[in-house]
């Protein structure tokens, strides 16, 4: 059956083609006018809304971009916008935002909508797409008029990346405090341990056997400080939290005190250890307490990964204006797989159940971030596995002309001063009496208090020379305990050594704040005691 048309039908159907057609043109910014005829005559309106050079530039724009009416109906959005939410321009148009949004954020959305009809407004929603990924926008929303009527301007922004950034760097927050905590847990109980060898040292000289055990307890007592103490390292470089102390170092002064610190690994070992010097005197611009730990952790790994009898060759050459330290081993060698790999943190050589030297995998990433932070270089060289390895460090070497002879002053006297009252205050009993008898056995009277109330109600008493207080005190912490101290008379000039197992350095500032004239890491090593009970006082 075939139906005919009217004339005027088919007429009125192409005027309305032609008006979708007009509108369409007018939203696209394609028509900058519409002349209209009238028996007036024809008549030119501008329309505002088609700028070319603003419609462009916000089409262009990678943010989306929408004008709301009032109850949030979107009249104009760019094509950023109705990406947002896998839609067309002309499918959004006539849209409320609210239900673009999931069913979980709608009333979020129109409580900020309420509110952004006379203040700007912000917030963060979740889009989920068909797939199932996950993004983070930002939403900002603006009151103004478009001609004289209420209207709201809103722009989306992607901060998927901006979030995921920063999730990343609070769990990094979240990482450090649990590490700093971890490390201040475990060395409470260390400082006791460590106290207590001391003591057992002293009292039982002569005695092989007892010397034999507590060699034991003090060498595995050492490695654990050290697996912490590099843990909590590598996560302050990493953060740039470790500020070096430069000064004028002599390399042979370095070399000597980290093969102290190596020697009893390499001892239980059976290693030889071979350090081969040049005749002339070697300065560098360094810190010498942060060089040391890298030359003692190439020690430490050469011994760890050579077989017991081994041989480790340690020398030292000037070339050109750098200093060249090398450490050589005969051990297992470093696989070409693994060589480019070796200074990442974590990586190990051998995981194997029979190499239980292995450690954490850290010490050869705190030695390049040490090196690189000295402005050096370090490098590994292997032949292959059973081969051997060597480490080789470049660091600049001080001027020649200022290189004149230094010794300085060695302050393990033997003398030990006048006895003095000494007050300890900590918490942990074990702790608390094992420094005590430490102190005590250093020619001290000592007097302990477990917490802050009794230590001053015994500093109004007695006038004691020096106090160690435990920073983590219940109640009132060791902070607060030292500015109570100082606020007395007889207490202005004492001697106050902070004893923690917080080392950064905001927490050496937060001491020196508080009072303290020294901040002791736990567990504190009898020479540094001795030293520590020969200043009184001491400036900050």
């Amino acid at each position: 059956m075939t139906i005919a048309l009217a004339d005027d039908v088919i007429e009125r159907l192409q005027r309305l083609e032609e008006a979708e057609e007009t509108l369409r043109a007018i939203r696209s910014g394609e028509i900058d006018a519409v002349v209209v005829e009238s028996p007036a005559g024809e008549r030119v309106f501008t329309l505002s809304s088609a700028d070319h050079a603003y419609r462009n530039l916000i089409e262009a724009a990678q943010q989306g971009a929408a004008t709301l009416t009032s109850d949030g109906t979107v009249s104009y959005c760019n094509r950023a916008f109705a990406a947002f939410f896998d839609r067309t321009q002309w499918d959004i148009a006539g849209t409320r935002v609210t239900s673009l949004l999931p069913f979980n954020q709608q009333h979020l959305f129109e409580s900020l909508l309420g509110r952004s009809q006379t203040q700007n407004g912000q917030g963060e929603f979740l889009l989920e797409s068909a797939e199932g990924a996950v993004q983070t926008i930002h939403i900002a929303l603006t009151p103004m008029l478009l001609g004289n009527h209420p209207a709201i301007c809103l722009i989306v922004t992607d901060i998927t990346k901006q979030k995921e950034h920063q999730d990343l760097q609070d769990s990094n927050r979240r990482k450090d405090e649990f590490l700093a905590m971890l490390a201040h847990e475990l060395r409470n109980p260390l400082a006791p341990i460590s106290n207590a060898i001391a003591i057992l040292n002293h009292l039982m000289k002569g005695d092989d056997k007892v010397a034999y055990v507590s060699d034991i307890i003090d060498r595995q007592t050492r490695h654990l400080s050290r697996l912490v103490d590099d843990l909590l390292d590598v996560s302050r470089i990493s953060l740039g939290k470790i500020k070096l102390q430069k000064e004028r170092v002599d390399l042979a002064t370095i070399i000597a005190r980290a093969a102290e610190i190596s020697t009893p690994l390499l001892n239980a070992r059976k290693h030889q250890l071979t350090v081969q010097m040049p005749p002339t005197t070697l300065f560098l611009e360094a810190d010498g307490t942060r060089l040391a730990q890298v030359i003692s952790n190439l020690l430490t790994n050469a011994a760890k990964y050579t077989d017991e009898g081994g041989s480790i060759f340690l020398s030292t050459a000037i070339d050109g204006d750098e200093v060249v330290i090398r450490v050589l081993d005969s051990g297992m060698g470093i696989s070409a797989e693994l060589l480019p790999q070796i200074f990442d943190l974590f990586i190990q050589g051998d995981r194997s159940l029979a190499r239980s030297e292995g450690g954490l995998g850290i010490g050869l990433t705190l030695v390049r971030r040490l090196v690189e932070l000295h402005g050096g270089t370090v490098k590994a060289a292997s032949d292959g596995l059973g081969c051997g390895s060597e480490f080789t460090v470049r660091l600049p070497a001080f001027p020649p002309e200022t290189t004149s002879h230094e010794t300085a002053a060695n302050s393990n006297s033997s003398d030990k001063g006048p006895s003095r009252q000494i007050m300890v205050v900590d918490d942990n009993k074990d702790a608390a009496t094992t420094i005590g008898m430490l102190i005590n056995l250093l020619g001290h009277e000592v007097t302990i208090a477990n917490s802050s109330l009794e230590a001053l109600e015994l500093a109004k008493t007695t006038q004691f020379q020096a106090v160690f207080l435990d920073i983590g005190l219940p109640g009132m912490n060791g902070h607060q305990l030292a500015r109570c101290l100082r606020a007395l008379p007889d207490y202005r000039n004492t001697l106050l050594v902070a004893m923690t197992g917080y080392g950064q350095e905001e927490d050496i500032n937060r001491s020196i704040d508080a009072g303290f004239n020294h901040h002791c890491v736990k567990p504190i090593e009898l020479q540094r005691l001795s030293s520590l009970l020969q200043l009184f006082p001491t400036p900050l």
